[in-house]
């Protein structure tokens, strides 16, 4: 394991963040130019979001005295400098990470690749894997070839495997609207090739272009790619390019990967904010397939189905979305469902029949053992994957919404007015001082213009 002793300045974090320790794993992937003040640029952006990466894996990095900059609050992994090549990769994995799990370095005796073995007794993501490995490469172009080849990067893992790195490759998968040559193809092609023989997803938005080129005689091209095999792949949630542009052509890119259980709610439609008055008048005038004259099981269903669909477009076309509420139950499951509807089933029987209450009585005890079984179980995963400001994400829960960012003071109403009122009473405006005015001497009688016009000409080059 190689730490890099480099003093890089960093700055100071201006604001504490808090994560869950590794069901959400969020993920950093960006080429730094070679430049210093880009990797700066990307921490620097890490200290004013309210959450940091878990890890950050950067290509083409800075180097001073063989070794990459540090961080704060970080620990940097990368292949050792020899006399043969530099590093040109590294991994950067928070503190806080690092707290919960052990990590294994991977070096195979070259700069540009590197892997992270990511290992937890409790397991991670679910207690189905307890191993995760993630490949850092930079594959640099060299001639008819790339320095990393395709075999290098794709082996077939039953744990959850993540290869992401500037691979310089062009292929229609990643960038349908490039016009790819013979020997474009030639080139490419055997890694899209790998990437299908061994199970891999690509987990980059097709079209999206990652690389911006400084000049005119180039065209935007997707570089930066990631890939996830198929046990992964269940557990990847959003691949993001929208972090803030660092100095460099690649755009930063961010991963997340979560358990199905911790993802965030899916958009459903708000309802209560539907556009009737535009619907209203254009259902008149929907066309309907007619019924079948001789219709059968299948086609009644064609038919039905194909007529909810027009209908339904046009409602969902003219409908909001939202996430669910605060309110919403992180502990339901799927199974809750149909017990919590057999609870009511037989409770409205109860009541319109008048009949005996056991039948409602059993259901009301099995929907509610459930249900306190469910909340024990999410208790205890909180509970499990929290570091010591838990209590602060409890109460956050528990209200329902984020605190305020600004206090609260007398005669303010604005952030900027709070601002002023508290700059006046820590630190008031000094008192400014008497004029500076220089007393004539006595004893000196005035300058005169004739002594200042020969005084100057000796000076003067005229």
């Amino acid at each position: 394991m190689l730490t890099s002793p480099a003093p890089t300045q960093s700055p100071s974090q201006s604001q504490s963040f808090y994560y869950p320790a590794c069901l959400n794993l969020s993920i950093v992937q960006h080429y730094c130019l070679g430049m210093c003040n880009v990797f700066q640029s990307l921490f620097r952006f890490f200290t004013w979001v309210e959450s940091s990466p878990h890890i950050v894996a950067l290509q083409d990095i800075p180097l001073w005295r063989n070794c990459p900059p540090v961080f704060r609050n970080s620990q940097c992994f990368f292949p050792p400098a020899t006399d043969r090549y530099m590093p040109r990769v590294a991994t950067y994995v928070h503190e806080r990470l690092l707290s919960v799990i052990s990590v294994l370095p991977l070096f195979f005796e070259r700069g540009d690749l590197m892997a992270m073995n990511f290992h937890s007794t409790q397991g991670l993501f679910d207690t189905s894997h307890n191993l995760f490995r993630l490949y850092n490469a930079y594959s640099i172009p060299n001639g008819h070839a790339r320095s990393v080849s395709p075999v290098d990067l794709f082996l077939q893992h039953d744990f959850p495997t993540l290869v992401l790195g500037d691979l310089n490759i062009h292929h229609c998968a990643s960038d349908p609207t490039c016009l790819l040559s013979g020997y474009d193809h030639f080139i490419n092609s055997p890694w899209f090739n790998r990437v299908s023989a061994q199970l891999f997803s690509l987990l980059n938005t097709p079209g999206v272009y990652t690389r911006f080129p400084l000049t005119s005689n180039h065209r935007p091209a997707v570089l930066d790619l990631s890939f996830a095999n198929t046990a992964l792949l269940q557990y990847f949630s959003c691949w993001n390019p929208s972090l803030p542009p660092t100095g460099s052509h690649h755009s930063a890119l961010s991963i997340i990967l979560s358990t199905p259980l911790l993802k965030p709610p899916h958009w459903s439609l708000n309802c209560k904010l539907t556009d009737w008055d535009h619907i209203s008048p254009l259902l008149p005038d929907l066309m309907l397939a007619a019924p079948p004259a001789l219709p059968t099981p299948n086609s009644l269903n064609l038919w039905f189905n194909g007529s909810l669909a027009k209908i339904t477009h046009l409602i969902t076309s003219n409908t909001p979305t939202k996430r669910q509420s605060s309110y919403s139950k992180p502990w339901w499951t799927p199974e809750l469902t149909p017990l919590r509807h057999i609870h009511h089933h037989s409770t409205r029987l109860m009541w319109k029949n008048h009949s005996s209450p056991t039948l409602a009585r059993a259901a009301r005890n099995t929907n509610l053992k459930a249900i306190q079984t469910a909340k024990r179980v999410h208790s205890s995963q909180f509970l499990a994957n929290v570091d010591y400001q838990w209590f602060w994400n409890a109460r956050k829960i528990a209200a329902g919404r984020a605190p305020d960012r600004f206090p609260k003071l007398e005669n303010t109403s604005s952030p900027t007015e709070i601002n002023n009122t508290l700059l006046q009473h820590f630190l008031p405006a000094r008192p400014s001082p008497p004029p500076l005015i220089l007393s004539a001497f006595k004893d000196v009688p005035p300058v005169s213009p004739a002594e200042v016009s020969s005084a100057l000409q000796i000076s003067s080059n005229t």
